[in-house]
């Protein structure tokens, strides 16, 4: 018996070191993913502040009194010209909007086969199998 519990005794600490091990393996895991974690946040942080300071400037240049002056010293060489009311489209020029019409035929012929007991889905699966 005593020997038994010695083997045991054994077994149970290989075990527990193997699993010590195991778990020591995973808190480093665990340890290194969050470090990876974090740097990730930190780089979108950065992209986020980088990507206001751009919708900034963006919104700064698109105004039209930063681009009139352009504009304006380049409107010979772009031959630029006032947008005309004619150039635009009307609304008479738009086509109009074709109306739904049902089949009602077709809708009244299958009423009339389902009233008389036949299965037309029924009989088109059929065809097709």
């Amino acid at each position: 018996m005593n020997a038994f519990l010695y083997r045991l005794n054994i077994c149970l600490a290989i075990v527990a070191a193997v699993a010590l091990v195991g778990v020591y393996g995973q808190k480093h895991l665990a340890e290194r993913t969050a470090s990876e974690i974090r740097v990730l946040e930190n780089r979108i942080a950065d992209q986020q502040a980088d990507l206001s300071i751009l919708k900034a400037d963006w919104a700064y240049l698109n105004q039209p009194t930063h681009i009139q002056p352009i504009v304006d010293r380049h409107s010979e060489a772009l031959n630029l010209q006032i947008a005309a009311a004619s150039q635009f489209g009307s609304f008479d020029d738009l086509p109009m909007r074709p109306q739904m019409r049902l089949d009602t035929e077709s809708l009244d012929a299958l009423f009339e086969a389902i009233e008389a007991g036949e299965d037309p889905i029924g009989a088109l699966l059929e065809d097709m199998l």
